[in-house]
């Protein structure tokens, strides 16, 4: 039997995924993981981190998808939109693996639209 992560585990482990994905951690996306987590090394971090390093990234995703509500999935996959568009761009990396949490999350088209549309709204600093 699959063990599951807790919830805070596999938001972390996603966390982790969108980050590493596109080969190039920034510190906006530092930044927002340690949001996620507080700024110290915690047991679901830990767990998190091994996770990733023994899991392929597909099997990544349905662990992390298999451990969320969906309330849990809504929260998770808006993060994880919010570290890929942290350094002002979305590579194509980036969007496969969102795509992907989108198919294991169940996430419908108008839910990430709208959820894109405040994470840009969000991220533009071109006003100001």
């Amino acid at each position: 039997m699959e063990q599951l992560l807790t919830p805070r585990a596999a938001l972390l482990l996603a966390a982790i995924t969108i980050s590493a994905v596109d080969g190039d951690l920034s510190a906006n996306e530092v930044a927002i993981i340690n949001r996620l987590d507080g700024f110290t090394t915690t047991v679901d971090w830990d767990f998190a981190i091994g996770v990733w390093n023994d899991t392929p990234m597909e099997d990544c995703v349905d662990l992390v998808a298999k451990s969320l509500n969906e309330r849990q999935q809504r929260i998770c996959f808006a993060n994880l939109v919010d570290i890929a568009m942290a350094d002002g761009s979305l590579h194509e990396s980036e969007n496969f693996l969102l795509s992907a949490y989108t198919s294991a999350f169940s996430v419908s088209d108008a839910e990430v639209e709208r959820i894109v549309d405040v994470i840009t709204l969000k991220n533009d600093k071109a006003g100001f």
